[in-house]
């Protein structure tokens, strides 16, 4: 019974160290994947943010508020920042918003880059948008 009582103890603190680990609004870390929409007229700007860890925030630019949203799986922000690779995110030139305007912004330690499009003149590639609609769909 004791050895059974010890295991299980043991075992439970094992799982409890395996958590990743929970970040603040405050205290992000480095690797980041930022996306959002805004308005030109009213100034309103929503902003997401999504972290390796699955960790979701969002944050209002008229209340300038952050709030944490419902997480996604781990799986679900591995597949995104995976996602956001092979898009070459990191690798486009492209600023062309609109009255209404959205955004996809990958940032790491030493790098970030943010495209911007809402333009009616200006398109972005159909891959782009659905990397972006798919992030909305995530968000509870």
């Amino acid at each position: 019974m004791k050895w059974t009582l010890l295991f299980f103890s043991l075992l439970f603190y094992l799982l409890l160290g395996c958590r990743s680990q929970q970040y603040s609004s405050k205290e992000l870390p480095d690797k980041q994947l930022v996306f959002g929409n805004g308005n030109g007229i009213t100034g309103v700007v929503d902003t997401y943010i999504l972290l390796e860890n699955g960790q979701l925030f969002h944050t209002n630019s008229i209340t300038n508020t952050t709030v944490e949203l419902q997480p996604l799986s781990t799986k679900q922000a591995e597949a995104f920042f995976h996602g956001i690779k092979e898009l070459s995110l990191s690798d486009i030139d492209f600023n062309h918003p609109g009255n209404n305007y959205y955004f996809l912004e990958e940032v790491n330690e030493n790098l970030k880059n943010r495209i911007v499009w809402g333009a009616e003149d200006q398109r972005l590639s159909k891959d782009r948008l659905e990397f972006y609609k798919e992030l909305r769909s995530h968000i509870k």
